[in-house]
C-alpha cells in the first residue's frame, strides 16, 4: 500500500548555533513593549499630553492640576497635531504672515504668545471663512466694525492680515486692561459675550480658570494653548522643516482711489497680481484713502 505524500516537512530542531533559535516565552512581553514604544516614537502626536514641567501662556501659568483643563488641552493638542494639512499650511505661510502679526502685537504691548491664535485657529489663511467669521483673526462683521476696520461691499479689512492684526492687537490690549489677565483677554477676544455671562454668574470672578464657561469657549482657549505647544517645536510632533512659501515683496500705501485695473497699471503690475496682493478689495472700485499692498 502506497503511503500518502507528506506535503510539508516536519519541523526540525536545531542545535546551538544552527538556524534561528525560538524566542523564549519570557521575552514576548518585552518585545511587545518595545514595538509599542517604537510606534509611539514614530507617531509622537498620539502621545500628546506631556507638558514637561508645566505650561504658561503670556507668562501666566496654566493650571494643569485641574483635570478639566488638562484633559481639554490634551484633547485639543491631539486634534491640532493630527490635522496635518492645517499644520503644514500654517508652517508654510508663517514666514509671509507672522512678521505682520508679531509687529502688530509688539506695537500694542501684547505678548508674542498671541501669535498662536491665528496659527492654531486659521492656519494664517487671509481668506479664512467659517460662518460669519473672516480672516486670520476670525472676526465677525460687528467685531471688525467695533475695532475700526472697514467692512462693506467694496472693502473687507478682515481679509487684510496687516490691518486686522493691528486692530486685533489694540483690542487685546484693551481687553487686558478690562479683565486684568492675558488669558481672560484671550477668552474675551474669542467670545466676549460668553466671558461676560460667566463672570456675571460667578459674582464678578475675573480669573478665566475659575469661571464656568461654555465647552465651546473652553475648547477654543485650549486650542490656542495647544497651538503654542505644537508650533513652539513642531519637530516633536513629527513635522520637519519644509519649504516655506515666498515672502511677498512690496509696501503698503494709501490709495488715491480709482479702478483696480488702472491702479495695477500705474504700479507696474498686472491686474491679477494686484488683486491677489489685495484680497480685502472686493470690487474693482477702490475708495480714496484705502491702504493697498503695492509692488
Amino acid at each position: 500500500m502506497t503511503k500518502p505524500a507528506q506535503l510539508l516537512p516536519k519541523p526540525r530542531r536545531e542545535g546551538p548555533g544552527k538556524g534561528f533559535p525560538a524566542t523564549p516565552a519570557a521575552l514576548v512581553p518585552a518585545l511587545a513593549l518595545a514595538l509599542a514604544a517604537s510606534f509611539a516614537c514614530a507617531r509622537p502626536a498620539l502621545a500628546a499630553g506631556y507638558f514637561g514641567s508645566g505650561l504658561s501662556f503670556a507668562s501666566e501659568p496654566v493650571p494643569l492640576s485641574q483635570p478639566e483643563i488638562y484633559e481639554t488641552l490634551d484633547q485639543e493638542l491631539i486634534l491640532v497635531s493630527e490635522a496635518k494639512a492645517r499644520v503644514f499650511l500654517a508652517l508654510r505661510r508663517a514666514p509671509r504672515t507672522l512678521p505682520l502679526v508679531e509687529s502688530a502685537l509688539r506695537a500694542s504691548g501684547v505678548p508674542e504668545d498671541f501669535k498662536y491664535l491665528p496659527m492654531a485657529m486659521t492656519s494664517l489663511d487671509p481668506l479664512f471663512r467659517n460662518g460669519g467669521r473672516r480672516g486670520i483673526w476670525r472676526l465677525t462683521e460687528s467685531e471688525a466694525g467695533g475695532m475700526g476696520l472697514s467692512v462693506n461691499r467694496l472693502v473687507d479689512q478682515r481679509l487684510d492680515p496687516a490691518a486686522s492684526s493691528e486692530a486685533s492687537a489694540r483690542r487685546l490690549a484693551s481687553l487686558h486692561q478690562s479683565w486684568g489677565t492675558w488669558t481672560a483677554a484671550l477668552a474675551a477676544f474669542l467670545d466676549q459675550g460668553a466671558m461676560s455671562s460667566a463672570a456675571s454668574e460667578s459674582g464678578g470672578e475675573r480669573d478665566y480658570y475659575k469661571l464656568f464657561v461654555s465647552p465651546e469657549l473652553d475648547k477654543a482657549v485650549c486650542q490656542v494653548l495647544a497651538g503654542k505647544v505644537l508650533f513652539s517645536d513642531p519637530s516633536v510632533y513629527g513635522y520637519r522643516p519644509s519649504r516655506a512659501w515666498p515672502k511677498l515683496s512690496g509696501s503698503r500705501s494709501a490709495s488715491e482711489g480709482g479702478n483696480m485695473r488702472e491702479l495695477a497699471r500705474r504700479h507696474g503690475t498686472d491686474y491679477k497680481t494686484f488683486r491677489d496682493m489685495n484680497p480685502h478689495i472686493l470690487t474693482d472700485s477702490v475708495p480714496s484713502g484705502t491702504v493697498l499692498n503695492v509692488p
